[in-house]
This record gives structure tokens, sequence and C-alpha cells, in this order.
């Protein structure tokens, strides 16, 4: 029913409910129609395998969200000419047949990969994690319609798809429209286009591997609670196959059961850090100097500074933060006028920087064993001293070794949290 029906037809209801109050009838009450939301959830991660293409090593695995809700999951782009960005709306049913548009942050994108036709952004977003870091997925997105009946039982399922990939629009197309309807849903198949995550180098091991719906909240719905599935899988450093673990559907996410979820927390309420992604702090990522700049300086609530000091840092986004810790006497660079800030930071420089900037006094005490002869000895000691640095095993610090956001976290609680000692 268009609006200006369902309009008409209020103004006769109103009409003839006041005919019947002329006449002493009690009025029937008028019911406002209710949004049909729609309720997407990721169906279990299936036919996982390890593909070697173009000199990579590929996780492969297929992936389907489907719609339990009580309308359908549509999206309606337009856009009034080629070059102008697409505008984004949810179109929500309601139970007097009709619909409201909201909009939306979404994103369209064109994919030229044999789906020659436009795509809505992080529809669904696919991350793999363990001990080595968090790895995300290069998926440019989804035009997504009926392609799996799945619960054919549901009020509202229809027996025939409705949304089709026609709906997606060519390059020119200045309307699409996707959708997944009540009881339906769109499935991804292991060998479609960017349906992998990139595991070339990890090593053999247990990860968690984890789709999520609508990780960005573009779309509204029933719930959240049900947006997420996820497995536990090992496989080898070579081979094809991989073994599931375990399954479930709740968001876990690569911080909040690890050791350093404290930590995580903390950083986040305080400004330092809002993580990698949507819901993960990449833990076990690497950092770069240019990032522990940029930690170090929004712990420490470091000024602007006025000064450019560096020759290599002036495309870097990191640039305002690596000025403000050099002007605090932070650090003077790597040499020669460059900071340096995409080289991986160790353990080590990384307690220089924090011995400066707490300013801590040196300590005759040898901690560790493993930093004899190093350049961070001094500094490394300092923090011990303070009770920041606990090291890396007895009586090892590993200063060499490459410092993660995990553990760049703890140590700046340990130095700007007095309720964390």
């Amino acid at each position: 029913m268009t609006p200006s029906a369902r309009s008409s037809r209020r103004v006769a209801l109103a009409i003839s409910v006041l005919a019947l109050a002329s006449l002493g009838a009690p009025a029937a009450p008028v019911t406002a129609a209710t949004d049909r939301l729609p309720d997407v959830k990721p169906a279990p991660i299936r036919d996982l395998r390890i593909v070697d293409s173009g000199g990579r090593r590929l996780l492969r695995f297929t992936g389907t969200f489907w719609n339990q809700g009580a309308g359908p999951f549509e999206t309606r782009a337009g856009r009034p000419n080629t070059s102008t960005p697409w505008d984004v709306d949810q179109i929500v049913y309601d139970t007097d047949g009709g619909f409201r548009r909201i909009e939306t942050d979404a994103v369209m994108r064109y994919a030229g990969d044999g789906h020659d036709h436009w795509h809505v952004r992080q529809v669904l977003t696919y991350h793999l994690w363990g001990n080595t870091g968090t790895f995300h997925d290069t998926k440019i997105g989804f035009c997504f319609f009926d392609t799996n009946l799945i619960d054919g039982d549901l009020p509202r399922s229809p027996s025939q798809p409705v949304y089709r990939e026609s709906m997606c629009g060519k390059k020119g197309s200045l309307n699409t429209r996707n959708g997944v309807s009540v009881g339906w849903g769109d499935k991804y198949p292991w060998n479609f286009a960017f349906q992998w995550i990139d595991i070339s180098g990890l090593p053999g091991g247990t990860y968690t591997l984890r789709v999520a719906f609508d990780l960005y909240h573009h779309f509204s719905q029933v719930t959240r609670a049900n947006d997420c599935a996820w497995a536990t899988v090992r496989f080898g450093a070579s081979g094809s196959s991989v073994t599931v673990v375990s399954r479930g559907t709740t968001c876990i996410n690569d911080h909040s059961t690890s050791p350093f979820a404290a930590d995580v927390a903390w950083a986040g309420e305080a400004g330092i850090s809002s993580g990698c992604d949507a819901d993960m702090f990449c833990t076990y990522n690497p950092m770069t100097r240019g990032l522990v700049a940029k930690y170090l300086a929004r712990a420490m609530h470091l000024p602007a500074a006025t000064k450019d000091y560096f020759t290599d840092d002036d495309t870097s986004v990191h640039e305002a933060f690596i000025n403000s810790v050099a002007a605090a006497g932070i650090t003077t660079g790597c040499g020669g006028g460059r900071f340096c800030p995409t080289r991986l930071a160790n353990r080590g420089e990384t307690a220089t920087f924090l011995a400066k900037a707490l300013r801590l006094p040196a300590t005759s005490t040898d901690f560790f064993d493993d930093d004899d002869g190093s350049p961070f000895e001094s500094a490394i000691n300092r923090l011990a001293k303070a009770g920041i640095a606990s090291g890396c095993g007895e009586r090892r610090y590993c200063p060499d070794r490459t410092i993660t956001r995990g553990q760049m976290v703890a140590l700046l609680r340990r130095a700007f949290d007095p309720s964390s000692h």
C-alpha cells in the first residue's frame, strides 16, 4: 500500500469513528502499525579448507546468513548519476502493509571480480585470530539475495525467492535492491572471490575463525545477540586440511579472554586505543614505532608540537603524535633525522621510551640476564625497579622481541594507572 493510500484509509477510518461517536456508539480503538523487523544470523561456518593460490596460502570457507525475523532484510540504494556516491536505505515493512525507509551509513562498492554488480560493504565480516595475531578478510562486499530456503515454516516465508541477483544492478545502474526474505538465506560458497583469509606464513596451531553480521551496526533488526558464528580450527604450517575443534554462536573477540583483557579495557576507557576494528583489538599483533608514539602521546595527554622533528614521517598518520613525543624529549628518532615510523618496535626500545617518559631514576639492580650489553639495559632495569616491566620469563626480558599491542597497553596501564598495582 502506498503512503497516500494509507493516509486516505486512515482519514476514512477517522470519519467513521466520528460518525459512530455521534450516534452514541463506542469508538473502536485504532491500532498503530508496528515494524516487522528482520532477525539476521550467520549460519555455522562450513567447507573449511586451505588452498594455495598465486604464492599465497588461503583459508577458504563457506559463509551463509539467513533471516528468521518477522519481515525481510532489505536495502535500497540510489544515486542521481554515476559520479555521485550511493545513498543506502534499509526498508522496514510494517503490520499495516506499508514500509518506512531508514537512512544508513552503509557503503556500496562495485566488484569487477566476475560478480559484475554492486555490493553492500560490511554485511558480513570475517576475522581469524590466535597467539600470532588477528587477521581480517578482504571481501569487497555482498550482493545479497534469496539463494537457499532454510526455514519455510516461519510466518510470511515465501515459497519462492523474492530477491534475486539481477536486483544488485550493473556498473551504470542508478538504483539497486538487495534483500533476504523471511526463512531464506544468502550463501557464499568457499570458492567465491575473496571468500578467504590469507594465512601465508602462519605457523600451524589452533585459531578462532569468526563471522559477524553487521559488525558496524548499519541496520535495524530484532536483536544483536545472534550476530556471530565462530569455529575453533586447527591446521598445520603446510597441507590443506582443517580440523574444526569446536563451534559457537556468541560474539567472542580476540581480547576478552586473553591475559590482557583488563589492560585492553583500560586503554579503551582512557582513550588510548579503540582497537583495530569494531570489536577487535589485534591483541597479539606487533606494534610499529609510529603506533607506540601514538599510544604514549595519548596516555600522557601530550600537547601538539609546533615543530616537525623528522623527515620520514610526513605521510604517516602518526606524525602529530611522533612530533609530540619528540617535543617532550622522549625520543630522538632512529638516526639521520628519521623516526622510522613503520618499523616494528621491539621491547627494548619501548622500555627506553617509557623510562624517558616517566623520568625514572637509575638503579644498580640487574633484573634480567638476557639484556647484558643491550643499549636498552638501563631503561629495562629502571622499568623493572618501578614495577612496570615483568619480563618474558625467568630472568628474561627478550629486549629484541617485537612488542605486541597487548603487551604495550599492559605496560602503559602499569605506568599510568595506579589502581593496577
